[in-house]
C-alpha cells in the first residue's frame, strides 16, 4: 500500500540565532552574525535565546523557550494532536521527565491536553521516532494534523564546560520548533525509517547500523543526505569513518547536507529543524528525488528515514 502523502501546514521556530519565524526560516540563505559567550573567563562561540543561568533548572530554561514558542502560535497547540519531542531521559520510569511534563502541564494547561498526545524522550533521533508515528496516525485518522514540538538546550553547565575545555567543538545553542503535518493528496512520503530506542555501544557501530540499513534497502542514490553535524569534528568523523557503508547509495549527484552549521548545535530542537529543511526543500521544488535523513543522539539513540515526493494520483515507487 502507498504511504499516505504529508505537507506542513504550518510552523513557527524560535532559535538562539533567530527569535522568530521569519528570520529562523532566513538562515539558511543569510549565515548569522558571529555569536559569543564569556564563560568561566573563556570566550565561546555560542547563539542562545536567554543568557545562560548557571542555577536555572534545566527544565524551567525548556519551558521558557517552548513559552517563546507559545507566544507566537497564540493557542495554536492548545488540544491539539502534538508529539513532544525532548533531550534523552533514559532511567525507566524517569523522575526528572515526570517532574518536567508536570511543570509543563502546569505553565501549558492546554498543550498536551488530547489522548492522542505523545512524548519522545530520545533527542534527535525522538524527531524520527515521532514522524513515524505521526505519518501512521494521519493514515489512520483520515488526515488529520499532528504537530511535532521539539525544545533542547545547550544552556547547561556541565556542557558549557565541554565548550570551555575544547572537549566539543562547535556553536550551542538552543531552540523549540513546531511543525503541523497533515495528510494531503501531493507530498512527501515517508518510504522507509528505521529506529533504535536502544543505546549503542559505540557511535561509530551506531553510525555503521545507520548506513547499513540504507544501503540494504535503496536500490538508487539519493539525490541528498542530511546529517546531525553541527560543526563537532567527534561529531564529523562519526559519520566520515563509516562513510564507506554506502557504496550504492550515494554518488557524485548525491548532495551532503548539513543545515545545522547554520544553527549552532540544538540537540533534540536539531533533528526538527533538519526534517523542516527536507519537507521545506520537496515543497519548494529543491529535491526530485529521495532524500534520507539520519540521526545519532548524544546518547547513541539512533532513526533513519527516507523520503520521495508523491504527485496526485501517482503511486509511490519502491524505495
Amino acid at each position: 500500500m502507498a504511504a499516505t502523502a504529508f505537507c506542513m501546514k504550518q510552523y513557527a521556530m524560535v532559535l538562539g540565532y533567530a527569535t522568530d519565524t521569519l528570520a529562523a526560516a532566513a538562515l539558511q540563505v543569510l549565515p548569522p552574525e558571529p555569536a559569543y559567550l564569556n564563560w568561566h573567563g573563556e570566550t565561546l562561540p555560542a547563539a542562545f535565546v536567554f543568557a545562560p543561568v548557571p542555577e536555572q533548572p534545566f527544565s524551567e530554561r525548556l519551558l521558557d523557550l517552548l513559552a517563546s514558542l507559545q507566544q507566537q502560535l497564540d493557542g495554536t497547540l492548545n488540544n491539539q494532536t502534538v508529539y513532544l519531542i525532548l533531550p534523552e531521559y533514559t532511567e525507566p520510569d524517569s523522575s526528572t521527565l515526570n517532574t518536567l511534563l508536570q511543570q509543563l502541564m502546569r505553565r501549558f494547561p492546554g498543550l498536551l491536553q488530547s489522548d492522542s498526545c505523545r512524548v519522545f524522550s530520545h533527542g534527535s533521533a525522538g524527531v524520527l521516532m515521532a514522524l513515524n508515528a505521526a505519518q501512521q496516525h494521519i493514515s489512520i485518522q483520515g488526515n488529520g494534523p499532528v504537530w511535532l514540538v521539539a525544545a533542547d538546550s545547550m544552556a547547561q553547565t556541565s556542557v558549557l564546560d565541554a565548550y570551555a575545555k575544547g572537549e566539543r567543538r562547535g556553536v550551542p545553542s538552543e531552540g523549540a520548533i513546531a511543525l503541523c503535518l497533515a495528510g494531503c493528496q501531493s507530498g512527501v512520503t515517508l518510504q522507509f525509517s528505521a529506529t533504535d530506542a536502544q543505546p549503542a555501544t559505540t557511535a561509530k557501530s551506531a553510525m555503521a547500523a545507520l548506513f547499513l540499513q540504507l544501503a540494504a534497502k535503496l536500490k538508487t542514490p539519493l539525490k541528498q543526505l542530511y546529517f546531525p553535524d553541527s560543526g563537532d569534528l567527534q561529531v564529523t568523523e562519526q559519520w566520515l569513518e563509516q562513510y564507506q557503508h554506502l557504496h550504492g547509495v550515494v554518488d557524485s549527484e548525491t548532495w551532503l547536507m548539513f543545515p545545522s552549521y547554520a544553527t549552532g548545535e540544538l540537540g533534540a530542537c536539531g533533528g526538527l529543524y533538519r526534517l523542516w529543511h527536507v519537507v521545506q526543500a520537496y515543497e519548494q521544488g529543491r529535491i526530485t528525488g529521495q532524500a534520507a535523513q539520519c540521526e545519532l543522539s548524544a546518547q547513541l539513540f539512533r532513526a533513519v528515514a527516507v523520503f520521495a515526493f508523491a504527485e496526485a494520483g501517482l503511486d509511490d515507487k519502491d524505495v
